[in-house]
């Protein structure tokens, strides 16, 4: 099984949690189990909408990381 955190948009594994998740601090309101990693893998592919990411403590393999996003100014 699979936890969705729907506010930061990362999937977490939970068949192997780790400490670093923090999956006790995602809201129950922003929480979705997915049962297959067939929907996750879906869920992470570049064209899907909204965009998810795996965990890249508990979903290393399927972390990814935007080197984009180190340029970006707020």
């Amino acid at each position: 099984m699979y936890l969705v955190d729907e506010e930061n948009l990362i999937i977490h594994s939970m068949a192997a949690p780790k400490y670093e998740c923090q999956i006790k601090k995602i809201p129950e309101d922003k929480r979705r189990k997915v049962y297959t990693i067939d929907q996750v893998k879906r869920m992470i592919d570049p064209q899907h909408r909204p965009h998810y990411n795996g965990c890249r403590w508990c979903m290393a393999e399927y972390h990814t990381f935007d080197m984009q996003a180190i340029f970006k100014r707020d």
